[in-house]
């Protein structure tokens, strides 16, 4: 199912490197935020501190999945080529520029670190200059533990990159992918 157009929602990034450059950007409703956040904590096991799909095992990872494709979330993914820089900025170019058709309110992207959450600081800084859509909308870097709605994003981009029957198990929650280059 998509998100009609007219639902505001927030967007929540992170990425895979895998043959491609790939950036995985989760729209949660803002009517369901607080739910959705729940049941991505209530997945948590004893000890955990955030979902990490490269840490999960995976007979963990088939059950995840099945959990984050029963949520009202839908996945975008864009898939770019070439070195991880330049393939980053285009695939977050290609994000910022559908995100008023989107209905997004806020931009949540994984933090990266000083320097490079910086890069994409001064990026959605130039969105936001040419874009009263985009200048309207709030925008954040976070650690995994602070916001897990980030881990919906970080599960849809291992499986869609993991390809064959993790792609499959992913799909029902992937409503797009732009492959750029």
């Amino acid at each position: 199912m998509s998100h009609d157009r007219g639902i505001a929602v927030h967007v929540f990034v992170d990425e895979s490197l895998r043959k491609r450059y790939l950036l995985a950007a989760a729209c949660v409703p803002v009517s369901e935020l607080s739910d959705t956040r729940v049941v991505m904590r209530g997945l948590l096991l004893s000890g955990q501190r955030r979902l990490h799909f490269t840490e999960e095992s995976k007979q963990r990872r088939k059950v995840l999945l099945v959990e984050l494709c029963g949520l009202n979330v839908r996945v975008r993914i864009y898939s770019a080529a070439g070195k991880p820089t330049p393939a980053r900025s285009a695939a977050l170019d290609a994000l910022l520029a559908d995100l008023p058709s989107m209905g997004a309110r806020r931009l949540v992207i994984e933090g990266r670190g000083r320097s490079q959450d910086q890069v994409d600081v001064r990026q959605v800084a130039g969105a936001q200059h040419t874009d009263r859509t985009v200048r309207s909308m709030e925008y954040d870097h976070m650690k995994p533990a602070e916001e897990p709605l980030l881990w919906i994003a970080d599960a849809a981009a291992w499986a869609y990159g993991a390809g064959g029957d993790w792609r499959r198990r992913a799909d029902p929650m992937i409503d797009d992918v732009t492959k750029l280059g």
